[in-house]
């Protein structure tokens, strides 16, 4: 199928090269409450897009971010005092960079089947890099998401 598109003319992919706009980096931190994601997520989005960031790229990290929040809400603070949550992104080179930290309890994932219990699979498969690191003074979430470089980009994204 492939080579009979290329033999009629068709382009079946397409070749992104992205330059992103210097900016300084991002800093959201916010009580982990469940009414701060949205206000998570559009900070975040606007950085993005003030950037040059890819439409189909925000929506993987907004995806990706919007999941290690929700842990920090609905996980880090579960049987203590109500925290933060705290949300940086920086560009590096061709990468994005985006940290979630909490100060929170790590709280080990069940191993029993449940219909919840995805967002760190999520974020694997829509970043490049996902990094957990969990101590007593709480857990931090980096997830690296290739940029710039020529990335072939099938029709759709891989969150849609």
């Amino acid at each position: 199928m492939r080579e009979e598109s290329a033999a009629a003319g068709y382009n079946t992919g397409v070749v992104i090269d992205v330059r992103l706009r210097p900016a300084d980096p991002l800093r959201i931190e916010v009580p982990a409450l469940a009414d701060r994601l949205a206000q998570i997520r559009r900070g975040l989005t606007a950085w993005l897009e003030s950037i040059g960031v890819p439409d189909d790229v925000i929506a993987d990290v907004v995806l990706a971010v919007n999941e290690a929040a929700t842990n920090c809400v609905e996980h880090a603070y579960l049987n203590s005092e109500q925290g933060v949550m705290m949300v940086e992104a920086s560009v590096e080179g061709d990468r994005l960079v985006v940290c979630v930290v909490d100060h929170g309890a790590w709280r080990t994932p069940t191993t029993e089947p449940t219909t919840r219990g995805r967002g760190i699979l999520i974020m694997r498969a829509v970043g490049d890099d996902v990094d957990v690191d969990n101590s007593t003074s709480g857990t931090k979430v980096t997830m690296i998401f290739d940029v710039t470089e020529d990335r072939p980009q099938e029709l759709g994204n891989r969150t849609t």
